[in-house]
């Protein structure tokens, strides 16, 4: 299902290739099947919209006609724009609140005001305390242009040679990473800055020592039951076992499966996703969970700038080669009135 109106509106009614792209890059829908029939919708829709028909012309007209050339860029301009904030904001959405800017701009922050007012006493008809007033904290958040820009076939694309899920897959891909692994790096950085002790814990897994971080926390977030979060790998730690006095019964003949828990004493476990750097490494550490309240205040501040693309003619190489330029701007900050904890689990 289409998820943004700016597609939508782009699609006008034909949006056959854009239900296949979000099946396959936001659905997790990527079989061979879906893959192929993603290309056959892409020529379908650029035939569409360049109102320009491939039967009875010689294939190279066909592609050096401008309108082909106009629309097979524009659509996966517009593809790609659209499932970015999908892939990458979506799955930052329990600790990151990011608002959307336009270029050039610089967004500002506010931060409620945290904590107690002294409650001291007083005689019966008199104030014997200073008035109070809590003031919100403000951040500027400027974000920094990234640029890709790949080198590909597009002819071979329209000649059906190669598939568009290819060329897209990748692009989406490395931004997803290099977004994912920025906010991560600014999440940690920040939750670095709680002093050891009852939110801030390492050691073995206990999980009453868990359960006391998420406690404290609720009550200094005014009540607000904390999720505790993590990679798969980190809540590995979380399942059910023996030693901890409850069991997990797997069935394998049936529709048995190995899980983290659902809660904790009325306590969310959230399994996050994941992303891999250019190391080829994990991004989300496998040995830390995160306590957080998201209904609070995200601990993370991101801005995120629409993209530009730009493409050049694929018949000005002798190659048949177009570069294809995609810019996007984002930042992310630590910056909160919530309080977090953070369990760095050692064996």
């Amino acid at each position: 299902m289409i998820r943004n109106a700016e597609l939508v509106q782009f699609a006008n009614g034909n949006t056959d290739f854009y239900e296949s792209v979000f099946a396959y890059f936001c659905d997790g829908e990527k079989s061979s099947k879906n893959k192929d029939m993603m290309q056959t919708a892409f020529m379908a829709e650029v035939e569409n919209k360049a109102n320009v028909a491939r039967e009875g012309m010689d294939f190279n007209a066909w592609a050096n006609h401008p309108s082909v050339k106009w629309a097979s860029m524009a659509i996966v301009d517009k593809s790609v724009r659209a499932i970015i904030p999908t892939v990458v904001l979506s799955a930052l959405d329990v600790f990151a609140g990011i608002t959307t800017a336009e270029r050039g701009d610089v967004v500002k922050f506010e931060a409620s005001p945290r904590g107690y007012y002294v409650n001291s006493l007083g005689g019966r008809g008199e104030r014997e305390s200073l008035r109070q007033r809590k003031f919100a904290a403000e951040k500027m958040v400027a974000p920094t242009e990234h640029i890709v820009t790949v080198h590909h076939k597009m002819y071979n694309v329209l000649a059906g040679k190669d598939n568009i899920a290819d060329f897209m897959g990748w692009v989406i891909a490395t931004v997803r990473s290099d977004m994912y692994a920025d906010a991560i790096a600014a999440l940690n950085t920040g939750l670095e800055a709680i002093p050891t002790g009852t939110m801030h814990i390492s050691g073995v897994f206990d999980v009453k020592q868990l359960l006391t971080a998420a406690e404290q926390i609720k009550y200094l977030n005014g009540g607000v039951t904390p999720v505790i979060a993590g990679s798969s790998v980190a809540l590995v730690d979380v399942v059910p076992d023996s030693v901890s006095g409850y069991r997990l019964n797997v069935d394998g003949e049936g529709n048995g499966k190995i899980g983290a828990l659902k809660e904790i004493m009325g306590c969310p476990i959230l399994p996050l996703d994941n992303a891999v750097g250019k190391d080829g490494k994990l991004i989300l550490p496998g040995d830390r969970l995160y306590i957080v309240s998201p209904s609070q205040d995200k601990l993370v501040k991101g801005v995120y700038v629409t993209t530009l693309t730009n493409q050049n003619d694929y018949f000005a190489n002798a190659d048949l080669t177009s570069d294809y330029t995609i810019r996007l701007e984002w930042a992310f900050d630590f910056f909160s009135a919530a309080y977090a904890g953070v369990y760095d689990i050692t064996q």
